[in-house]
């Protein structure tokens, strides 16, 4: 039976009835599927946020772990390279001292001994020829050793081995400890701010997209009702209505059937207030200027006489458009 058609027997009303069940509980299921799949959606987005902290945090551990393994390597090479350098401070210093020691000899045994002239006698001439030359001879060997001990006050310059300026040169460029410190921190604290950030943005980003989907809630709610609730006697403010909430391909054809259904509503004098029981957006399809709604309404007619009909029920995929600033009614298809 027609929904337009008066039922006349009670098996009509009944079927009728039982048909506005079925489809309310049709459009309260929908409804239902809507609000769940959007549930889903949220759930999933915290999820991924939760594990991307994990991961962020798993990350930066390994990172402090890396950072002590290759600081205690550090370690142990500036000490293996420190007792090196010790090691050969010892041994020059060994070479320098058995060096003084030879020399100390060498002079000693340039001394001749006094026994070995004491025996013989010589003429005075001789003897006044000779004083001379054994002062000379006295004084030569004391010069030396006054030289050889200010030689061995002089302190030595010891060779530095040829490894060691390398090490040295490499214990130089090592960075110190509270430099790397200093890195680490400021590793840490740029990828804290940046988790932040991150998140700030997810949180700004999920606000913006909740605001979204209550403007084109209410922007569907506004056209379906403004659709479904027409009076005969004012239909042509009725009909000017729906075009000034409407835009694109559903406003162009209702335009063109304006001055129609004018006369029709005017004809049919009945009078009909709508009500929304529910709307979901479809959040695969919205974007910042559309949206598609699914809708879930109701229509209670009264006659010219006052007589109420039974309410008739509706289902609608509403895509709501922005036009100027501002949400309209761009396509509107009625689910059987």
């Amino acid at each position: 039976m027609n929904e337009d058609e008066t039922p006349s027997t009670a098996a009509d009303i009944r079927a009728l009835a039982e048909q506005a069940e079925a489809e309310a509980t049709e459009a309260e299921a929908l409804a239902a599927a809507a609000r769940a799949r959007a549930r889903a959606i949220q759930l999933r987005r915290q999820a991924e946020v939760i594990e991307a902290k994990k991961e962020e945090a798993k990350k930066e551990e390994d990172a402090k772990k890396a950072e002590q393994e290759e600081a205690a390597k550090e370690e142990a090479a500036e000490e293996v390279e420190v007792v090196a350098a010790e090691e050969d401070t010892k041994e020059e210093g060994s070479e320098d001292a058995a060096s003084e020691q030879d020399d100390a000899d060498s002079v000693a045994t340039e001394e001749p001994d006094p026994s070995e002239t004491s025996g013989t006698e010589a003429p005075e001439d001789t003897e006044a020829a000779v004083e001379p030359d054994s002062d000379k001879k006295k004084e030569s060997p004391t010069e030396a050793v006054a030289k050889a001990d200010a030689e061995a006050d002089t302190p030595a310059v010891p060779e530095e081995p040829e490894g060691r300026p390398r090490r040295l040169s490499r214990l130089v460029r090592r960075p110190k400890w509270s430099t790397v410190a200093a890195s680490v921190a400021i590793v840490i604290i740029l990828a804290a701010l940046a988790g932040s950030g991150y998140m700030i943005k997810e949180h700004q980003d999920a606000v913006r997209k909740r605001q979204r989907v209550a403007e084109f809630t209410a922007a569907a709610r506004q056209g379906v009702v403004t659709l479904t609730s027409l009076d005969f006697n004012e239909a042509k403010q009725g009909v000017q209505r729906i075009l000034d909430n409407s835009t694109g391909s559903f406003k162009d054809d209702f335009i063109k059937m304006a001055d129609d259904f004018t006369k029709v509503v005017e004809q049919s004098k009945v009078i009909s207030q709508g009500s929304v029981q529910a709307a979901a957006v479809d959040l695969d399809t919205m974007t910042n200027d559309s949206a598609v709604v699914l809708v879930a309404s109701t229509s209670e007619i009264t006659n010219a006489a006052g007589a109420k009909q039974d309410p008739r029920n509706y289902r609608l995929i509403v895509t709501v458009s922005r036009d100027g600033g501002q949400l309209k009614i761009s396509k509107v298809e009625f689910v059987p």
